[in-house]
C-alpha cells in the first residue's frame, strides 16, 4: 500500500474531492455524535480514530515526489502488517518517519541509525530502508523477549513484562540483514561491545520503561550528529510515566527543546543542536 492506486486520477479531482469532504461530508458526520473525535470535526470509524489527511508529497504530488528521488511512502502496509494492535495503524507515526527520512536524505545528513526497543520490527522496517538509501547501518537494540525484570523498578514497578510475543528470528523475517546489525541483550550492556566512534543521523527510543530511556538518552545523545534526529516515543500518552519522567530530567539542562508529534502515544522530537 503506497497510495499508488490513485496516481492516475487527476490532481485537480483529488483537490475537488477533499474539498467536497472537508466542507460538506464531515460537518454532516459531525452532527452524529458529541463525543470526540467529533466535535472536532474530525471523521472517525471507530471511537479514538480519525480519519487525516495523506501528506500531499505521498498522494497529491506522488509523481513529482517520486521523480526526486522519493521512496519512503512505500511501507505503509509492511508497517502496517509488521506492528501490534496498539499501534500498527497509526498512520500519524508513519508518516512522521516518512517526513523525516526524507529531510535527512534532503539535507544529506550522515551517520547510522539506531532503534532502541523494535519489538515486532514495524518501525524497524523503515528504519532499515532508510540505511539502505543512505548506505549506514541500522543498529536495532532489544531483547527480543520482552521487558527485562531489572527495569522494572521504582516508577515503573507496577508494570508487568510484556512484549514477550516476539523473537529475533521472527524479527529477521520481516526487517532483513541488508544495512542492519541486531543487538540482543539488556541495554546499555548490549552496546558494549560496539565501536566507541559510532555517530548517528537518526535514533527511536521506544522502550517504555524509566531505566532504559535514561540509559539510552545517555547512550545517544553525544553520539548523535548535529542536526540529527531523536525520536522519543510514548513520551506525552500520560500511561508510561517513567518515559515522560526519563526525557524531562535529561533534557532540563540541554538546549534542545522537546517538539511533540500528534500520534497515537505521545512521541517527542528534537534535533541535535
Amino acid at each position: 500500500m503506497s497510495f499508488s492506486d490513485f496516481r492516475r486520477v487527476p490532481r485537480r479531482a483529488l483537490g475537488f474531492a477533499r474539498a467536497l469532504t472537508s466542507r460538506f461530508a464531515i460537518p454532516w458526520l459531525a452532527k452524529f455524535s458529541r463525543t470526540p473525535p467529533f466535535r472536532f470535526g474530525a471523521m472517525s470509524l471507530w471511537p479514538g480514530t480519525y480519519i487525516a489527511h495523506v501528506p500531499d508529497r505521498y498522494f497529491l504530488n506522488r509523481e513529482k515526489y517520486l521523480r526526486g528521488g522519493g521512496e519512503f511512502d512505500r511501507h505503509a502496509a509492511e508497517f502496517i502488517r509488521g506492528g501490534d494492535a496498539n499501534s500498527s495503524g497509526d498512520m500519524t507515526r508513519y508518516f512522521s518517519f516518512a517526513l523525516i527520512s526524507d529531510q535527512i536524505g534532503k539535507e544529506s545528513l550522515t551517520g547510522d541509525i539506531a532503534e532502541l526497543g523494535v519489538y515486532k520490527g514495524s518501525t524497524a522496517i523503515l528504519l532499515a530502508a532508510l540505511a539502505r538509501k543512505l548506505g549506514s547501518t541500522a543498529y536495532l537494540f532489544d531483547t527480543y523477549e520482552g521487558f527485562d525484570a531489572a527495569d522494572l523498578v521504582g516508577i515503573d514497578a507496577n508494570k508487568s513484562k510484556i512484549f514477550t510475543d516476539t523473537t529475533l528470528e521472527s524479527v529477521r523475517s520481516v526487517v532483513g540483514e541488508q544495512n542492519v546489525r541486531y543487538v540482543k541483550g539488556h541495554f546499555p550492556e548490549s552496546a558494549f561491545d560496539l565501536p566507541s566512534d559510532l555517530r548517528f543521523c537518526l535514533v527511536h527510543i521506544d522502550c517504555d520503561l524509566y531505566a532504559p530511556i535514561k540509559a539510552a538518552l545517555q547512550y545517544f545523545y553525544p553520539r548523535l550528529i548535529n542536526g540529527g534526529f531523536l525520536v522519543m516515543h510514548d513520551y506525552a500518552g500520560l500511561y508510561w510515566n517513567g518515559a515522560e519522567k526519563a526525557i524531562d530530567e535529561f533534557f532540563s539542562d540541554k538546549p534542545e527543546r522537546l517538539i511533540p508529534i500528534p500520534d497515537k502515544s505521545g512521541t517527542a522530537v528534537i534535533r541535535k543542536l
